[in-house]
């Protein structure tokens, strides 16, 4: 998915787009999280669709339980929700810093010079 070592690093619109495309996979892996975790309180615990999506975002969030579940099946999946949304955030941040660390690395590792000592030139936009 990224250049190689020895081809030249991205343009700025290929990088923003790359960003893009990252920003966008996190935000869907929240989404898809967020609906999953909503339909599950929603049939365990009984809530209305806003009270499962408020449990939900606050579980994703790291903020904690809004109100705690009445069901024992309901306490069960809170706390595997909540173990799974550390994983989320983890994930979410490698997203997230990926694109960005990889350019600066790659930018630190390429020379522009082939090993003939001729210039190279990128790929044009």
């Amino acid at each position: 998915m990224y250049e190689q070592r020895h081809v030249p690093p991205l343009s700025r619109p290929r990088f923003l787009r790359r960003l893009w495309w990252h920003v966008l996979t996190a935000v869907m892996l929240l989404a898809v999280s967020v609906f999953a975790g909503a339909v599950a309180l929603m049939h365990l615990e009984t809530l209305p669709l806003s009270e499962a999506v408020l449990h939900a975002s606050t579980l994703i969030s790291g903020l904690g339980l809004a109100e705690m579940p009445r069901t024992g099946a309901g306490r069960l999946f809170t706390s595997l929700f909540a173990l799974y949304s550390g994983f989320v955030a983890l994930a979410v941040s490698g997203i997230m810093i990926a694109p960005v660390a990889h350019r600066m690395l790659h930018c630190f590792h390429w020379d522009g010079e082939d090993t003939m000592g001729s210039r190279r030139t990128g790929p044009s936009d």
